[in-house]
């Protein structure tokens, strides 16, 4: 079976685009400079960038002890990916803030290809388990199997799975669930993590009320803005000042910027990095706020 067969029997993912749905098409990521060939990935077991936003950062670039990824200066540059010096070594997964970097082996066996991941849940997943495989948007795929848990210092808190699945949806599966992946259960709570690797287990804390766009959520206190947001399911922090472009949470450490919004009336506020309080007003911020617009 030549390469243009193999590829025949890969399937492909639907988006509507990184611009509208926030998950870039296919032919998005084959124009990053971080998306290897497939002809590379049908040789072994070979790093998947899927880094589309020019923001500064650059760990992955100094991860690497191939040389393979190279971002340069500015600091801003997507990242470039050298497939023929990646060994597939996975040293970079861990080292990406927006975890947007996976192995991908298409040559595991005749049936099955080998994917390694991030992981940040707990309980970790044992080798030999069975879980659920997941696409781009969290939705269920196929069952894969746990090869291969990697937790050591290096890791760095963010522990690498290798989990094997079908051959055909190699390029779809990009995350895990597990039937012990400890979420919370109730309405108020159901996209909150109640056990995190590195925090622990989370307490209950008392509950505050806040305002975004004109509508009244509820809060934790002391939980970044960012949590109480995506728990009451709103992703959109902002839109970019040239090109009206929707921008979310990205790095999740106050670097990036792209989870600003206007707070109390204060514009580029970080609200991943910014403790909700009681009936704070929250507004989803255009280009540089109102601030600017008012002035």
């Amino acid at each position: 079976m030549n390469y243009q067969e193999k590829n025949n029997t890969l399937l492909l993912w639907e988006s509507k685009g990184a611009l509208f749905e926030g998950i870039p098409t296919p032919a998005e990521l084959e124009k990053t400079p971080g998306y290897p060939s497939l002809q590379r990935l049908w040789q072994g077991p070979c790093a998947v960038i899927e880094c589309i936003q020019e923001i500064p950062c650059n760990p992955c670039e100094e991860a690497c002890p191939q040389g393979a990824i190279k971002i340069g200066s500015p600091i801003t540059n997507l990242p470039k990916l050298d497939e023929k010096k990646c060994t597939g070594c996975g040293i970079c997964i861990s080292s990406c803030p927006g975890l947007a970097i996976f192995v991908l082996n298409l040559n595991y066996t005749n049936d099955l290809a080998l994917i390694s991941l991030p992981f940040e849940f707990l309980p970790l997943p044992k080798i030999g388990e069975e879980v659920i495989a997941v696409d781009r948007k969290g939705e269920k795929v196929c069952k894969g199997k746990v090869v291969k848990v990697l937790n050591k210092p290096k890791q760095d808190h963010t522990p690498v799975i290798s989990i094997s699945i079908p051959k055909k949806y190699a390029l779809v599966v990009r995350g895990i669930l597990t039937t012990k992946t400890n979420f919370a259960k109730n309405n108020e709570n159901k996209m909150r993590i109640l056990d995190h690797p590195i925090l622990g287990k989370q307490k209950p804390g008392r509950v505050v009320n806040i305002t975004v766009d004109g509508k009244k959520i509820k809060a934790k206190e002391g939980e970044m803005i960012i949590a109480a947001l995506l728990a009451a399911g709103i992703k959109i922090n902002r839109f970019t000042d040239k090109y009206k472009q929707p921008r979310g949470l990205f790095c999740g450490i106050g670097q990036c910027t792209d989870c600003v919004m206007t707070v109390n009336g204060v514009p580029n506020t970080r609200t991943c990095i910014t403790p909700v309080e009681e009936g704070m007003v929250i507004e989803t911020q255009y280009g540089k706020g109102k601030w600017e617009e008012k002035n």
